[in-house]
């Protein structure tokens, strides 16, 4: 990336936190006491010294300004405040164990406990934490040593615990340290990637125990395996596909399906649904999870967004939950000329979604609502529900 460009992003990123702080100082209230001892040198949490409630409204202020022209939200609907997380992602580095410092990215924070991550995941994390100060952790800056993270999962509505360690070199040297803790966990497993990158995921090199753990969503029920993405709050994530099965109809389209969780989720209120998803690992881990479920009205193809809308047929509903970059803009526009009867769109970033939405000129925005997916933190999750506008429905 050009130098001058890194200037300009490091620019607008000061000018983001500069504008979140001044925002932060207006809704702070009378404060409160944070939960967790790390609070202000670890980067994990910010609002911690900040009432629940006055959280809410700054997210709603937030999200108001950012969708201005747009959409409104009347409030945010609000999470269990602790508690809540269901990965963590623990580096190990410069001789800590824990998360980055706030601020920085060449320091780590040495965390004995996190009070945002589940219960039993947090316990876990309490007793392999200190046996881990023995293995040679990695230096992200040089590009030297071993272990890059472990990584802990737990899944809300079943209880069970995953932990990976993340490893530079095709090497076992954890072997004593799993053996102080397997007990604890339903999966085990060795990732190693040898890139230069600052990933917390990998090529399974060895699986220790499980493999995989499962939760449930209202009775659907998911494999996570150790590179699946889940959402990390629960109890939020079923609200919220609640809300979206409730709008689909028909033929539905979910673009970006990960492993299948909003595709299966809708499965009974629709016609038939086709999940497209990139990663084949996902789609690997989708399908055997509609098979667990015996359900038989979904399809999950592994391709591009782009690719696969090039020779889509019609769809009465489009779901889109992207990651945090937004859509492309060719799929936008693709997708504008499709002119499907609802878009639901789920987002984990405001200013991406607005962006998207304004490619969109066939359609408005009927509805947007706000969720605190991430308490303790500035971020927030949208769920919209977009309309074709008068003289663009299908015949």
């Amino acid at each position: 990336m050009p130098q001058d460009t890194i200037a300009r992003l490091m620019r607008l990123k000061k000018k983001e936190r500069q504008q979140i702080n001044s925002l932060i100082e207006q809704f702070r209230g009378e404060g409160t006491a944070p939960a967790c001892p790390h609070f202000g040198s670890c980067g994990g949490c910010l609002f911690q010294d900040m009432a629940y409630d006055d959280q809410l409204s700054l997210k709603k202020r937030m999200v108001n300004d950012t969708l201005r022209g747009i959409a409104a939200v009347d409030s945010v609907h609000p999470s269990t405040p602790y508690r809540y997380r269901s990965r963590m992602d623990m580096v190990t580095a410069f001789g800590c164990i824990g998360l980055r410092r706030r601020g920085s990215f060449r320091s780590v924070v040495d965390v004995t406990g996190c009070s945002i991550m589940q219960e039993k995941s947090d316990s876990l994390y309490r007793t392999v934490r200190p046996l881990l100060e023995a293995v040679e952790g990695y230096d992200y800056l040089r590009h030297q040593g071993y272990l890059r993270y472990a990584v802990l999962r737990e899944s809300r509505f079943t209880g069970q615990v995953m932990l990976n360690f993340v490893v530079a070199e095709k090497e076992n040297r954890l072997s004593a340290v799993i053996d102080r803790v397997i007990a604890m966990a339903d999966s085990v497993s060795i990732l190693h990637y040898g890139g230069l990158a600052d990933l917390s995921y990998g090529d399974i090199m060895e699986t220790v125990k499980g493999g995989h753990i499962e939760e449930d969503f209202d009775g659907i029920r998911y494999r996570i395996t150790p590179n699946s993405f889940f959402q990390s709050n629960a109890e939020i994530a079923v609200l919220m596909y609640e809300k979206i099965r409730g709008h689909a109809r028909g033929s539905v389209l979910d673009l970006c399906a990960g492993v299948g969780s909003i595709s299966l989720f809708v499965a009974g209120a629709a016609d038939r649904v086709t999940g497209v998803e990139l990663n084949s690992e996902a789609v690997e881990t989708a399908r055997v999870n509609r098979e667990i479920n015996g359900i038989t009205n979904v399809e999950f193809v592994c391709t591009d967004a782009a690719a696969f809308l090039m020779t889509a047929g019609d769809y009465e509903t489009i779901i889109m939950d992207p990651p945090r970059a937004g859509m492309q803009k060719g799929v936008m526009e693709t997708i504008d000329r499709m002119t499907a009867g609802t878009i639901v769109y789920m987002s984990c970033n405001p200013k991406t979604f607005r962006d998207d939405v304004a490619v969109l000129r066939n359609y408005t925005v009927e509805s947007v609502e706000a969720f605190d997916m991430f308490p303790q933190t500035p971020h927030v999750e949208l769920l919209a529900v977009l309309k074709p506008r008068r003289g663009q429905v299908r015949s």
